[in-house]
């Protein structure tokens, strides 16, 4: 589901605007089938002369799986890559043979598939960054969808002003007519302006923000992954890692571990957690390691 910002901009925005109406007059008035036809058939319209099918499809699909995301905390992530490498580097890749098939994250369990099957890191990592490009064509593509949709409201909103000012001068001497057309001419304009600002660009924004987050995380663990693979030691990966954390959660983080020694109980314990709290906030799965 969109994330709480998201659903409290969109409530907001609709609850001023039909609020404005209602304290002025009938949220009726406002209302017209003709001018939400012209918009949004037009804004689909064009988007389907514009893109192809598989495009369109391609846009849907990523925008429904990133807005469907539940937040992470790449912080978690690191825990958990963490804990992978240090049972790698006692026993060997194979170790987590069994555990994969319980990672949520589709690209993590991909990786360390790859890893485990024994591809070389050098193959291994053109596969990983492959596989990261070709969902940030996907997703730009499906930003640019959104960009243009955003780009057509406004101008159906136009056309359908042009049309209801035609409707409205064909039949000047009609009092009834005139304002038929004059409603169709300046509701169009309204509809269209509130697609395009409302709905179409702030959700293509929201897309781009939310996949900078989606390929950053990618990235982070494309780095563990390869770590793991070379044998490195567990704490010069965490280390490549913490580039990829903000500045506050990087600095929780390092204070956090460098006032802890990991023990073989935190890891035993997070082992049999770990399937339930891959998802989980950091703040939330360090209270549980530490309590218990």
């Amino acid at each position: 589901m969109l994330d709480r910002s998201s659903i409290i901009g969109l409530l907001l925005g609709s609850v001023l605007v039909v609020g404005s109406i209602v304290t002025q007059g009938e949220l009726g008035l406002f209302l017209s089938l003709a001018s939400l036809m012209i918009v949004a058939g037009g804004i689909v319209a064009s988007t389907m002369v514009n893109y192809s099918f598989e495009n369109i499809k391609e846009s849907v699909r990523a925008i429904l799986s990133l807005t469907s995301a539940q937040s992470v905390d790449l912080r978690t992530d690191m825990e958990l890559l963490t804990m992978f490498a240090r049972r790698v580097r006692t026993d060997g890749l194979l170790v987590l043979d069994s555990d994969i098939k319980h990672i949520k994250n589709e690209f993590l369990e991909n990786g360390l598939r790859l890893a485990v099957d024994g591809f070389k890191k050098e193959s291994l990592d053109s596969i990983l960054q492959d596989e990261i490009q070709s969902r940030e064509k996907q997703i730009d593509t499906s930003i640019n969808v959104l960009h243009s949709m955003a780009g057509y409201a406004p101008a159906f909103g136009m056309i359908g002003t042009v049309i209801g000012m035609i409707l409205m001068l064909q039949n000047i001497e009609d009092p009834q007519s005139l304002g038929a057309g004059l409603s169709v001419a300046l509701l169009t304009t309204l509809y269209g302006t509130m697609f395009a600002n409302m709905l179409l660009g702030p959700m293509a924004g929201k897309l781009e923000f939310l996949s900078e987050l989606d390929l950053n995380r990618k990235e982070m663990i494309r780095v563990g992954i390869l770590s793991m693979v070379e044998g490195e030691n567990p704490r010069i990966m965490e280390k490549k890692m913490l580039i990829y954390l903000d500045p506050k959660s990087r600095a929780e983080y390092t204070m956090y571990h460098e006032g802890m020694r990991i023990s073989k109980d935190r890891d035993e314990k997070f082992y049999k957690l770990w399937v339930e709290q891959q998802n989980k906030e950091w703040q939330d799965l360090k209270e549980i390691l530490e309590t218990g």
